[in-house]
């Protein structure tokens, strides 16, 4: 809950700082002091967009910043540890927004954030409830929540579980026509790749072959001068008076002399070995050189021919043909999987659909039997409200299976001698607070998570006994739900009713003004109660009807 509120340059306000406990707190002061600049702050503490004409006058930058502490398993911790903004073993949140001239800046527990994030997790923080709160009441999506809230958790958690399943239905739904709409591109192309894996196949290619047909080709293209070549170095070698007889003869000269020179032994062992090397070389030579064969290659450049026109295709060279065909076979696969994937996404969305109409129908009949006790609770608060006699009519109209379940509700109210009517077609803003007031009673307290309400005006238009009675069920929402509840209120029967009182005042110094707000206790909460009554602080009349104020309020 909202431990801490501090505000600075918003308005009229230089700084205020707002301590609140557990229970329900009143905000009281004269028109114009700068109570409903609370709400304006709360307003940006959830995301809302940021008014340059909030700034106070002659200051460069206005800051909000709140301070929650929360149960270990909040929603908000949750997503604030998804997003790395919460250390695991932190429950306290401090969320601070500043509005500047040239822009502003967000900060989650001293760290950066985006504006957006306020979007998500002001929500879950804190609730407001204007005066305009109708805008929401007359939704039948916030009806309907109503009446899952007053049956209770089993509700609730159906109403989840039929909303994620119609949502992931309808998106495997979406995902197979997808699928079935690009069948007839995928069919095309498979035929394709299949052409063309096929062609590279038959081909059997492999890596480094044009290079080895190339130098094939070459060989048998100049075939009789190679065999030129070799002849006349075979007979240089081993011909009549050639190469070898020579070395013969000097390695035999060498010989002869060796005995009387030793230093020749190391020519002599040389000439013996060019003379094996020669020898070698010249039985190599020896061998038959191939004449040409023009069907061999004919042959080979129809191979060479064949491999080109596969490479200005699928690749410059062997390597990346083959390259190729490795992609193409992956392609494949990958578009027979997805012609494959339409039917069991059919078949998901089918299973999905099922199961979120089998958690429909559960909800229905709980819905069902509980819409006529959500009916009589909110009957019986509102006669407490001074509004006896008004009749609450929650009607259920069945409809197909979406995310809401099978049913959408619509709240018709009506007041003695008019038969009940839909809440939209309700003028009094009044009336239309208590009724809300009302089923948030009945119903449990928040319609989300949030475990801090904020009521700004939740009283207009109504004064007397119904004024003390909202102030009871403003009282008794906090008690009853475990909420913390801040009224912003300018009736005395609703601010002696809040456990803790907070009084904003206009302070004039040097010209300027500015609002101050400070806790009430004792005598203080007596003479501003006082002052809300007959506008007169130190009327001893005002001050017993305000004391007795209190008393009534702590006995109820």
């Amino acid at each position: 809950m909202l431990r801490e509120l501090v505000v600075e340059n918003l308005g009229v306000i230089e700084r205020a700082e707002l301590e609140l406990g557990e229970g329900s707190s009143a905000l009281t002061g004269e028109t114009g002091a700068g109570k409903t600049l609370v709400v304006s702050a709360m307003g940006l503490l959830l995301g809302g967009r940021s008014d340059r004409a909030l700034i106070r006058h002659g200051a460069i930058s206005a800051r909000v910043e709140a301070r929650f502490e929360l149960h270990p398993g909040h929603p908000a911790l949750e997503l604030l540890r998804e997003r790395d903004l919460v250390e695991p073993s932190v429950t306290e949140v401090i969320v601070a927004r500043t509005v500047a001239e040239g822009g502003g800046k967000v900060r989650v527990n001293g760290r950066v954030a985006p504006v957006s994030l306020l979007s998500e997790i002001g929500p879950l923080l804190v609730e407001v409830a204007g005066q305009h709160e109708h805008q929401r009441l007359v939704s039948r999506r916030h009806q309907i929540e109503l009446l899952d809230g007053f049956i209770g958790p089993a509700a609730v958690e159906l109403a989840t579980s039929v909303a994620d399943a119609v949502r992931a239905a309808s998106h495997a739904r979406r995902e197979a026509e997808g699928l079935e709409a690009s069948e007839r591109d995928r069919e095309r192309e498979l035929d394709i790749l299949s052409y063309e894996i096929g062609e590279i196949e038959a081909a059997g290619i492999r890596a480094g072959e044009s290079a080895e047909l190339t130098r094939e080709a070459a060989r048998l293209e100049h075939a009789a001068a190679i065999a030129d070549a070799v002849g006349a170095a075979r007979d240089a070698l081993d011909g009549e008076d050639a190469g070898l007889d020579r070395i013969r003869e000097a390695r035999d000269s060498i010989a002869r002399v060796s005995d009387k020179d030793p230093s020749l032994d190391g020519l002599g062992a040389r000439l013996d070995s060019a003379l094996l090397e020669l020898n070698d070389v010249a039985a190599e030579l020896g061998r038959e050189v191939p004449a040409l064969d023009a069907a061999a290659l004919e042959e080979i450049r129809h191979r060479a021919a064949a491999l080109a026109r596969l490479q200005r295709k699928y690749g410059a060279d062997d390597a990346a043909v083959l390259s190729y065909l490795e992609r193409a076979r992956r392609h494949r696969e990958d578009l027979e999987r997805a012609s494959s994937q339409i039917e069991l996404v059919r078949e998901r969305a089918v299973a999905l659909e099922a199961d979120g109409r089998a958690a429909a129908e559960r909800l229905s009949a709980l819905r069902r039997e509980a819409a006529p006790g959500l009916q009589r609770a909110t009957e019986d608060i509102l006669g407490s409200l001074a509004m006896s006699g008004t009749t609450v009519e929650l009607a259920l109209e069945e409809t197909e299976l979406f995310e809401g379940g099978l049913e959408r509700a619509e709240l018709r109210v009506g007041s003695p001698g008019h038969p009940p009517r839909p809440l939209s077609k309700i003028a009094s803003g009044g009336e239309l607070s208590r009724i809300g007031l009302a089923l948030r009673l009945a119903s449990g307290g928040s319609a989300g998570s949030a475990s801090t309400l904020v009521f700004d005006e939740v009283d207009a238009g109504v004064g007397g006994e119904a004024a003390r009675a909202v102030g009871q069920c403003l009282a008794e929402l906090s008690r009853r739900a475990n909420l913390q509840v801040l009224v912003v209120t300018h009736l005395p029967q609703v601010a002696a009713c809040a456990d803790f009182h907070h009084h904003v005042k206009k302070v004039v110094a040097g010209g300027v003004t500015t609002a101050v707000v400070s806790p009430l206790e004792g005598e203080a909460r007596v003479a501003e109660l006082s002052r809300m009554l007959a506008g007169l602080p130190g009327s001893e009349r005002a001050r017993e009807h305000a004391q007795e104020l209190l008393e009534i309020a702590g006995s109820a």
